[in-house]
């Protein structure tokens, strides 16, 4: 829902922005890697291309499949890009940002990294950490601990880049900037005779911040709306 808010918000402003110039139709196929883990394959941007004299504004739907060891996620949301100079120029800047929520996971409730309350990574793991504690000469019982995935409700990027146009309307572009994971998780530890499942239910949620580098690399097309005119 925040999302949708934030689409409908930069929608508005950048109609406003852009109007009395050319809009253009934007398709863009991205791979991107966040250091050192998650890779994104592929990101599919498609949007408009808000053209004014000096920059073109980018405004795209954004989905984007990322994956990391054993997780998969699918993500939906809205990606910008300014793009300042002049269209005529072969090479120019740009500044990015994107919003994206995962909608869709094939690791819900997987096992994380049982440091994940202090680490640093989004640490997947096939198996949950255990070993014995002793209370007697002979006698011990299994100790276990894991952080549990849940979601990741937000995964945002600032980036600045540059775009190289390779012919008419064909663009290749690389950035890198900052990235940013909210990671909805619980941690929980239990004796291994206990049904972790059921004590999983009633543990608290928590969120962590996790912080990225990130590079992209994309391949741009654009499509035209004007009607080339009639000759005379």
């Amino acid at each position: 829902m925040r999302t949708l808010i934030i689409l409908i918000l930069i929608t508005s402003s950048t109609i406003g922005y852009a109007q009395n110039d050319e809009v253009k139709l934007a398709a863009k196929v991205a791979y991107s890697l966040s250091a050192d883990i998650i890779i994104n394959s592929p990101k599919i941007k498609i949007g408009a291309d808000f053209q004014t004299k000096n920059n073109d504004l980018y405004l795209y739907l954004t989905y984007d499949f990322m994956r990391q060891s054993l997780y998969r996620g699918n993500y939906l949301g809205i990606s910008l890009e300014n793009h300042f100079l002049s269209k005529e120029k072969r090479l120019r800047p740009y500044f990015g940002l994107s919003i994206l929520t995962e909608v869709a996971t094939n690791y819900k409730e997987g096992f994380l990294s049982a440091d994940v309350d202090n680490g640093t990574y989004f640490l997947t793991s096939d198996s949950h950490a255990k070993y014995p504690v002793f209370y007697g000469q002979s006698s011990y019982y299994i100790f276990n601990s894991s952080g549990f995935y849940y979601s990741t409700p937000f995964f945002g990027t600032a980036s600045l880049g540059f775009d190289v146009r390779l012919v008419k309307d064909l663009h290749l572009s690389f950035s890198l900037g900052y990235g940013l994971q909210i990671m909805r998780y619980k941690y929980m530890e239990w004796k291994n005779d206990a049904d972790y499942r059921e004590l999983l239910k009633n543990k608290p949620m928590k969120s962590k911040m996790l912080h990225y580098v990130n590079a992209e690399l994309g391949l741009r097309y654009e499509f035209s709306f004007k009607s080339k005119p009639k000759p005379q």
